[in-house]
């Protein structure tokens, strides 16, 4: 495919998941948990509001903000800070969008209608950026038609679909984008000093949005570097320059440094922890169980298909399988071990979308011909997840204590 007609593809797709996102929110209005900017979206959104129109001034802000928008985060009337756990990354991302919306709003508080929708064009764009890079890896394996296929189901049947279009302030879908533009990047038989440059940046990027996020990039890139038989020692000495280093160091110090910055200005401290009072525990069989199978988001409840993955790893040989069981294995202890199994307010445990791609890659990379079972399988999952988002509200309410009644009045339930 030429990139004219890559462009236009990228547009066209582009357009529809606007509509679609912009009439899933035809309804909603600002300082309502449906909206684009309440509660934890509103926490990575605020960075946007507070230095373009209030001056990281929490006493120039209307009353109460904090508390309309859901808590997402504090304006503190005696210091004048505001205050927010969540990382500036999302708020980068989204300021393309919403500096756009602020130039054509004309009220300019930061959360009237134009702010609002903004999100969902940011969302949008990069749902389409993702699925665009995603695509263009699985063709270097696969064929067109089936790298397209491919793209659109696992979209479909993870939750990536859900945070492009429904949950467009959440980090996941930024997450999503950069983690797709890294696997292009690290995959590519190309290692040049632009490409080795452009790895940092996105990297930073992926890092600054959720700080998690290192904890699986650190191991990916690794076992890709040694996948691909690629000498470590080689690879550094041909792109790890003293100019390269210098290029890089200036880099990720830029990306990483507003969020230093935030962290002296808000709570003291450069290195600060801005998830104060939230604790990890040890990760019990029991806490296992109830991630992966409760109906209060649990991991394999509601992404079947990542357990349909690591199945069809075990009896496929692939040299990337290893990576699929250990990136699961880290994030269910790393997850376990949270104090919130559930993640809170989510459809499915959200986080694993910023590493879900990882799962389907022993079948995309397979020198086999992709069996028929998988697409089957992959459909299943796409109408099933579909249904679900379709019919969902933001959130579980009745579903603690293995109480599955919400899950299948949901599944089954009429679409809202």
């Amino acid at each position: 495919m030429n990139k004219r007609k890559a462009l236009v593809y990228f547009f066209i797709t582009y357009g529809v998941f606007c509509l679609l996102s912009l009439n899933r929110h035809s309804q909603a209005v600002s300082y309502n948990y449906h909206s684009e900017l309440f509660a934890d979206k509103a926490g990575y959104n605020v960075y946007l509001p507070a230095l373009f129109i209030y001056d990281f001034d929490a006493t120039k802000f209307p009353k109460q903000t904090d508390l309309k928008t859901g808590s997402g985060f504090t304006l503190d009337s005696a210091s004048g800070k505001v205050i927010t756990k969540y990382p500036y990354g999302v708020a980068l991302l989204e300021s393309p969008f919403w500096l756009i919306a602020h130039v054509l709003s004309e009220t300019k508080d930061g959360y009237s209608s134009g702010y609002q929708k903004s999100i969902d064009f940011a969302g949008s764009f990069y749902l389409t950026l993702g699925l665009l890079f995603l695509c263009i890896t699985i063709n270097r394996y696969r064929s067109m038609s089936i790298s397209i296929a491919l793209s659109v189901l696992i979209a479909f049947s993870t939750g990536i679909f859900y945070y492009g279009i429904f949950e467009t302030g959440m980090s996941h879908i930024y997450s999503f984008c950069c983690f797709a533009i890294i696997l292009y990047l690290s995959l590519n038989q190309e290692k040049t000093t632009t490409h080795f440059l452009l790895l940092g940046a996105v990297s930073a990027l992926y890092v600054i949005i959720r700080p998690l996020n290192s904890l699986f990039l650190i191991p990916i890139l690794l076992f890709i570097l040694m996948s691909e038989k690629i000498s470590l020692k080689d690879a550094m000495i041909k792109l790890l320059t003293l100019k390269t280093t210098l290029y890089l160091l200036l880099i990720v110090s830029v990306i990483m440094a507003p969020q230093l910055l935030y962290y002296r200005y808000a709570f003291g401290s450069f290195f600060a922890d801005s998830y104060q009072n939230e604790p990890f525990f040890f990760p019990s069989l029991t806490r296992i169980t109830e991630l992966l199978y409760s109906p209060h988001n649990g991991l394999f409840i509601y992404y079947p298909i990542l357990l349909m993955m690591l199945l069809y790893s075990i009896f496929h040989k692939n040299k990337y399988n290893k990576l699929s069981w250990l990136l699961m294995v880290v994030y269910v202890l790393i997850y376990a071990s949270w104090w919130s199994l559930s993640l809170g307010c989510s459809f499915g445990h959200r986080a694993i979308n910023d590493i879900a791609i990882v799962f389907f890659i022993p079948v995309f990379m397979s020198e086999k011909k992709i069996p028929n079972l998988i697409f089957f399988v992959l459909i299943m999952c796409a109408i099933i997840n579909l249904k679900f988002i379709f019919s969902y509200d933001t959130c579980l309410y009745t579903s603690t204590n293995w109480n599955f009644v919400e899950y299948r009045s949901i599944l089954f339930g009429e679409f809202k």
